[in-house]
């Protein structure tokens, strides 16, 4: 049995269909919990659907440890994540990431969970945008896709349920006015916000009813980090 952990992003989708390729059979596994919006897991579905893998959705609950928030938050929940899916499928299931060769040069705790699970991870060689290229030439539809992180990462100190919905309600509208790349951090019930870099100029142009809105879901002050993010 095989189960490749499925976000949607393009490197969980080229490694799925890599395995689709060369006739190894295998289940996309995306992940539901609080601190994923709902819109990414529309989107994993969408993509499997198009690609034709067998998907489904596994449920986890964030842990103590996960919710305190500290520099290993990743490694609880990459553990967590791993546990479940062994829980599900099987203790002889082969577990694929998309794991890559830029994520291994920063600072990821989530790895160490890999190692210790035997996570096979087939791009580990390759950048992110040798990624984009092959999945490009293969004609993947999210080749493209802008990076996405858990909502977890938006938040400063202890994650609650209400930070992650302030984030995520405020991350849709944001991607409802029409910008691409957007993250709000929650840091001490106010707004931090970031847009691609070629959105800035937009960000200023709508800021009054940015502002309102955020007010409205419930952060304090709302600013705009001017480094953009792309």
């Amino acid at each position: 049995m095989n189960a490749v952990l499925f976000s949607g992003g393009v490197d969980s989708t080229l490694v799925a269909y890599m395995l689709k390729l060369r006739g190894i059979d295998f289940v996309a596994v995306t992940i539901d919990a609080e601190f994923i919006s709902r819109r990414e897991i529309e989107f994993a579905k969408k993509i499997a659907r198009i690609l034709g893998f067998k998907h489904t959705i596994v449920k986890i609950e964030p842990t103590s440890e996960f919710l305190r928030n500290d520099d290993l938050r990743c490694y609880y929940c990459k553990r967590n994540m791993l546990t479940t899916v062994l829980s599900k499928f099987g203790s002889d299931v082969t577990i694929f990431d998309g794991t890559n060769r830029d994520d291994l040069n920063e600072f990821r705790p989530g790895l160490k969970a890999n190692e210790e699970f035997g996570v096979v991870s087939p791009l580990k060689d390759l950048s992110k945008d040798e990624i984009r290229e092959i999945a490009k030439s293969a004609g993947l539809p999210n080749w493209n896709k802008p990076s996405n992180s858990c909502l977890a990462t938006r938040i400063v100190g202890e994650i609650t349920k209400d930070k992650l919905r302030m984030v995520e309600e405020a991350e849709e509208f944001l991607l409802s006015l029409g910008f691409n790349v957007v993250r709000v951090k929650h840091e001490l019930g106010n707004a931090r916000i970031e847009v691609g870099r070629h959105e800035m100029r937009r960000a200023f142009e709508l800021k009054e009813i940015i502002v309102r809105k955020l007010k409205e879901i419930g952060f304090k002050r709302i600013s705009l980090d001017l480094e953009g993010r792309f």
